[in-house]
């Protein structure tokens, strides 16, 4: 077998692996070796060898009563080093902390991915509501104050790809239609932040803006949502101020992180990067 050969092999057993690593999810967290094997379009056979590989690294664990798999140790533990390490998750988590301590309201950071929101930051409030959220919970976009806000942000094509679908109703408030969708979002664009009431989850309203990264690009959302007993008429004016000024106050940090100059000259700031703590601002 010649080098290049080889190395084809190497490479596609690797992305395999990868990919295998992507299938379980916080709503999938075992499978089998049948629906992994589904899931990565390979045979059983193959799919059995990446998971006894990635077993003996720790990557994979395997219940023995259920012979369903997980993710292992290694994933959980690599995971957290690196979500605590990511700017976007260290230099927002102080923010999200005071904006629940005003609010009183669960609070979340969420991201874009394939047209679905994703949560990669979540704070519980004293007297949670069940939103059966969690950190890495895909959501739709259409019917989420987070995900309107990013969608409503991104390039004219993105936004019309996104119209091409058809729309899931989870409520007798959930917006399907394309045209009332589209100019929802020309709307929170607008006005720079999204109010979402009974549209996902009956009883539960959400308040979504934007934040931006250090070029002024929409890169991520916060959010807070609770009852409609709490976040209702009387009280989303000034829950809006305090989300959007969360918002504000999460991309002037990350403004600050992404300018080297001011690292440069701001020992303080390096300091705290190193210890992985947020900048005082």
């Amino acid at each position: 077998m010649t080098n290049q050969k080889k190395s084809t092999i190497r490479f596609s057993s690797l992305e395999n692996a990868l990919r295998l690593l992507n299938v379980f999810s916080m709503n999938e967290p075992e499978l089998g070796i049948s629906e992994i094997a589904y899931r990565l379009g390979v045979a059983n056979s193959t799919a059995s060898r990446l998971v006894t590989t990635l077993i003996s690294e720790g990557f994979i664990a395997k219940d023995q009563k259920t012979n369903l798999y997980r993710l292992g140790t290694s994933v959980l533990a690599l995971g957290h080093f690196v979500q605590s390490k990511l700017p976007l998750f260290r230099l927002t988590q102080p923010v999200l902390e005071s904006l629940v301590k005003q609010t009183n309201e669960t609070a979340h950071i969420g991201i874009l991915k394939d047209n679905d929101l994703i949560y990669i930051n979540k704070i519980e409030c004293s007297h949670p509501v069940r939103l059966l959220s969690h950190v890495g919970k895909r959501n739709p976009c259409h019917c989420t104050s987070s995900g309107q806000v990013l969608m409503a942000y991104q390039e004219p094509h993105k936004i019309n790809e996104f119209l091409q679908k058809s729309f899931e109703s989870f409520s007798k408030k959930t917006i399907t239609d394309q045209e009332t969708l589209r100019n929802l979002l020309d709307t929170v664009k607008k006005q720079g932040y999204s109010v979402s009431i009974e549209e996902l989850h009956e009883g539960v309203t959400s308040i979504a803006a934007p934040i931006k990264d250090g070029k002024g690009n929409i890169i991520a959302s916060v959010t807070i949502a609770g009852p409609i007993q709490r976040i209702n008429n009387a009280t989303i004016p000034t829950l809006i101020k305090m989300v959007i000024q969360a918002g504000h106050e999460i991309s002037k940090r990350l403004q600050l992180f992404s300018d080297n100059k001011v690292l440069d000259r701001n020992p303080l700031w390096y300091k705290e990067s190193r210890s992985s703590t947020s900048p005082g601002i």
